[in-house]
């Protein structure tokens, strides 16, 4: 709820690398009800059953990591969407539908509308097969695992080196010419100017526990330069 006052477009629940449980993924998404920040849930596997509880959640928006083909991605869409662009379960009687079967072919048709679904391509395999990945209908978003990518190209960490942005900036060209939207992560301000000369138009910066450890780790070395003074 914190987050979601600070003007943010959205908040990611990470439920691949911390150990949070999909009640804990839904009352972060509850908190943000009424709020202008949209909550998307980053997924570590593609199962049907998985995407499909994270999405009784209440969310509409979701992320998946290790994508590296095209036939994945189509599974995603097939898993995230209601007949007739998908199989997803239908039970009327959850958030999405307000806990009511009234009008339902209304609402399906909204839901699928409205439907976000980004996949993350984090490695050799998934760059190699990105081409054929971003035609996969039903996908919106294509985000680079910019870390992974550095780790690929035998230069782990080096954000800014020229190999790394010019593989971005080439997945960017092919996220449009595509009609999705290229995302990935930035460490700090200037990388996220970096990113929007690279044509990215979904960022996200950092992390919760990066920014509280880092704001709270400013403000010792504040006072500790006062004290020694």
């Amino acid at each position: 709820m914190v987050m979601s006052s600070a003007g943010l477009d959205f908040i990611i629940i990470d439920l691949e690398h911390p150990p949070t449980s999909m009640q804990n993924a839904q009352n972060q998404v509850f908190s943000m009800h009424g709020t202008q920040c949209t909550p998307i849930i980053r997924l570590g596997e593609h199962s049907e059953p998985t995407i499909l509880r994270a999405l009784e959640t209440g969310v509409q928006s979701i992320m998946l990591s290790h994508v590296s083909t095209a036939e994945e991605a189509e599974n995603i869409v097939r898993s995230s969407k209601y007949f007739p662009n998908g199989e997803r379960g239908l039970s009327p009687f959850t958030l999405h539908h307000g806990y009511s079967d009234v009008n339902m072919a209304e609402k399906l048709i909204s839901a699928n509308e409205q439907q976000f679904n980004g996949v993350l391509v984090e490695g050799e395999e998934g760059i190699g097969n990105l081409e054929e990945i971003v035609k996969v209908e039903g996908i919106d978003m294509v985000y680079i695992g910019v870390y992974d990518v550095s780790q690929t190209l035998g230069i782990p960490g080096d954000l800014t080196h020229p190999k790394v942005k010019k593989l971005l900036k080439d997945c960017a060209v092919l996220a449009e010419e595509n009609n999705k939207v290229a995302g990935s992560v930035a460490r700090d301000n200037n990388y996220i100017s970096m990113m929007l000369d690279l044509g990215y138009r979904f960022i996200s910066f950092r992390n919760d526990s990066f920014v509280l450890r880092q704001g709270l780790e400013d403000a010792k070395h504040h006072y500790n330069g006062k004290l020694n003074r």
